[in-house]
């Protein structure tokens, strides 16, 4: 269980970074140009952090790099629809159901594709964190089951749950920072891409990186962090493990967003984020 302390340090840096995604709909931006600048940044934070360290991961480009870049596109995608999709819902209530959904499928995947085993009571911990999760957001008119919110939903799960699956192969085929900078290439090419396509016509206000900069490269530090201490996790433990804890990310994406956006944090769901803790707890013990 090495890997657990990692894990959780990824699920609460990638919660603030989440709950930062709300800034381009707060402000009124592109969600598609913010991507680019984010991954951007993401990208430039690594490269620094390497000439810091003295480290040679700049150069080279191997079989495993497409696999970084896959995961660029994936991350891409996944960021533009939960911009989207938090246009008109509220953050804690957006990624705790996309993320339960999601974090089942990975495990999933772990248990049949990877052919990882877990115990009874790390089962029984997941099922305890997964539960949390879900009821996070059980109040009426908290999740609307509009076509446009199901569709965004269905493509962040899908796109979310993929783009694990690849992080994982990374992560023990690959140096981290290697693979990090390919990642955050990789997905600001695909979100320029991304922009050309569905927003041809803001599409020059790319160069407007005054309204971009601030948010973006917030994100982009916690990004970086989180993606780093994931893909530690992964290195050390199973797919299904690292994962299962990550819907508590949506507790702290939910505290932020009450925090910058005044988004409504109840008594019910800081129980249940304890609750989601009994979770942790019982994978540990496990």
């Amino acid at each position: 269980m090495n890997w657990l302390p990692y894990s959780i340090a990824s699920t609460i840096l990638l919660g603030i970074a989440m709950s930062l995604y709300k800034i381009p709909s707060f402000k009124g931006y592109s969600s598609f140009l913010s991507t680019v600048w984010t991954n951007a940044f993401s990208a430039l934070f690594v490269v620094l952090a390497l000439l810091f360290f003295n480290q040679n991961d700049l150069v080279g480009f191997s079989y495993i790099s497409w696999y970084a870049i896959i995961w660029g596109g994936f991350f891409a995608i996944n960021m533009v629809l939960q911009k989207i999709l938090l246009q008109n819902v509220e953050t804690n209530s957006a990624y705790t159901v996309t993320s339960s959904i999601g974090s089942v499928l990975t495990v999933l995947i772990g248990l049949t594709v990877l052919s990882e085993h877990i115990s009874l009571i790390q089962t029984l911990g997941i099922i305890v964190i997964l539960l949390s999760a879900f009821l996070f957001t059980r109040k009426s008119g908290s999740f609307p089951l509009d076509q446009r919110t199901i569709l965004l939903s269905l493509g962040i799960i899908a796109s979310s749950t993929a783009s694990k699956y690849v992080q994982k192969l990374g992560a023990v085929n690959d140096s981290f920072s290697h693979f990090m900078i390919w990642q955050y290439i990789g997905a600001a090419l695909f979100g320029l891409l991304i922009a050309y396509i569905f927003e041809n016509g803001k599409f020059k206000e790319i160069t407007h990186l005054g309204r971009y900069w601030k948010g973006s490269m917030l994100i982009g530090l916690f990004s970086v962090l989180g993606g780093w201490m994931i893909l530690k996790a992964l290195s050390l433990g199973p797919l299904s493990g690292v994962y299962a804890i990550h819907p508590t990310y949506t507790f702290i994406a939910g505290i932020f967003g009450y925090i910058f956006f005044k988004e409504k944090l109840t008594k019910k769901k800081i129980v249940l984020a304890l609750l989601s803790i009994a979770g942790i707890i019982l994978l540990k013990i496990g």
